[in-house]
């Protein structure tokens, strides 16, 4: 009979304790870390122009195959606002790989940056049209930054949209847009 009564108390004070848990217990969310700011929902486009190109066959490999590209231009993204960027990345004129692809976004009312670095891609030329674009979307990452954005991190996808200048002779901006996460410890 004691035994029995023991159980039961046991059984009793478990019951109580965790109901006590339940009404005054921690939530099972995830505690926001004081001081950074996530934009879940970070979106945007720019876009850009070819400003050079040329050999660099320390970072991009042996030329004439393979050659560094640069670009410029501007845009937005719900983040910082109105931006302009500067991107360069190794192209390989044969296979159409470009690869080591750094962009440097600066908003354009507070000067503050972020870097982005780029997983390597395919750039897909239509011929019949000279349209450039990407084969599928693009992984990329925030590589920090300056000002309040220094230390940032986050990633995302992309894609990009332009045309080939060696195909019709015209020479456009490029369009690029993306998605992603962003995040920043607040100054």
């Amino acid at each position: 009979m004691r035994t029995i009564k023991l159980t039961l108390t046991l059984i009793t004070l478990a019951g109580v304790i965790s109901l006590v848990g339940l009404v005054y217990g921690t939530s099972s969310k995830a505690a926001a870390n004081p001081g950074v700011t996530v934009n879940t929902h970070w979106k945007g486009y720019a876009s850009f122009s070819p400003t050079g190109a040329g050999p660099n066959v320390a970072r991009c490999g042996d030329f004439p195959e393979n050659v560094e590209v640069h670009f410029a231009g501007s845009g937005i993204d719900n983040q910082g606002g109105i931006l302009t960027n500067v991107v360069s990345a190794c192209l390989n004129t044969t296979t159409q790989i470009v690869k080591d692809l750094k962009a440097t976004d600066t908003f354009t009312a507070t000067g503050d940056q972020i870097f982005i670095e780029s997983d390597p891609f395919v750039q897909v030329v239509n011929p019949s049209n000279c349209v450039v674009s990407t084969s599928h979307a693009i992984g990329f990452r925030v590589a920090g930054g300056t000002g309040k954005y220094a230390g940032a991190t986050g990633q995302g996808r992309y894609e990009i949209a332009g045309n080939d200048a060696a195909c019709n002779g015209v020479t456009i901006p490029n369009t690029v847009w993306f998605e992603g996460i962003f995040q920043y410890q607040q100054p």
